[in-house]
């Protein structure tokens, strides 16, 4: 998949700050609401657990952390240690979301192959013969997508970990979190229409660095609002959603030897 060469054929990152209330929209709407329940139940329980092990764990994981700083650093306690909440809360809720969108992800994959019908003004999404047992099918491959990403996240992670434990040079570490969540965030559910679509997760990363501001803007305005709490349980499937139509604006600018793909 090759870019046109074209400058409008840049996505604007102004143009993505509606995708994820439309995808909500369309996420809640009677034809996908079907596909939206049971991630909701699967994302509310392994994070209420989640929550519950973290607010258990991280006090004293941190004030252990704090009691080890040298004397002329005390003064700068209290803001080094807001920064390790931070930083150590996101992997925390990171990694238990991580499980919840793992186990929901076949789920997801059917919310965005009728999102991407509907957006399309399609009744089916992909004209390929699947029969929801051709889907479960598929539930193997999908688990693997979901493993490569982790692949690619996780050494991220750790960069990230590293500098939220090193004194002063960990006043950026918020930062680097935001910076890497917004990517994480489209890469998780853009993802899903390119799954459909069997194409390759490394195209998809290449597909997103050619549209890179305004992919960093759309999962900035997901990792927001994943900040926000009980409507957090509704952003995962608007995402997907918002995904999807990314996915298919993407498409318009894509061209495969020259013709547009289907």
């Amino acid at each position: 998949m090759m870019i046109k060469d074209s400058v409008n054929q840049t996505i604007s990152p102004f143009s993505v700050f509606g995708y994820l209330g439309s995808g909500l929209n369309l996420a809640l709407s009677k034809e996908c609401r079907l596909f939206v329940i049971i991630p909701i139940v699967i994302n509310f329980v392994v994070l209420i657990l989640g929550g519950y092990l973290m607010f258990q764990t991280i006090y004293g994981m941190l004030q252990n952390y704090l009691d080890m700083l040298p004397q002329w650093l005390s003064f700068l306690s209290y803001v080094i240690y807001v920064l390790l909440l931070a930083s150590v809360g996101f992997v925390f809720c990171y990694i238990f979301s991580t499980i919840a969108t793992i186990i929901a992800s076949p789920f997801y994959g059917l919310l965005a192959e009728k999102a991407e019908g509907l957006i399309r003004g399609n009744s089916v999404a992909l004209d390929n013969g699947d029969s929801f047992a051709d889907i479960v099918k598929d539930v193997p491959r999908i688990i693997k997508r979901e493993l490569q990403k982790m692949g690619f996240y996780l050494p991220r992670v750790l960069v990230c970990l590293i500098i939220s434990f090193i004194p002063v040079v960990n006043i950026v570490a918020p930062i680097c979190w935001f910076l890497l969540a917004a990517w994480m965030m489209s890469v998780q559910y853009v993802d899903y229409a390119y799954d459909n679509h069997k194409i390759s997760f490394a195209q998809m990363r290449h597909d997103l660095s050619q549209q890179r501001l305004a992919t960093f803007s759309m999962g900035a305005i997901i990792s927001l609002a994943m900040t926000i709490p009980l409507l957090n349980l509704l952003i995962p499937p608007a995402a997907v959603c918002a995904g999807t139509k990314y996915y298919v604006e993407m498409e318009k600018r894509y061209t495969l030897d020259g013709a547009l793909r289907q």
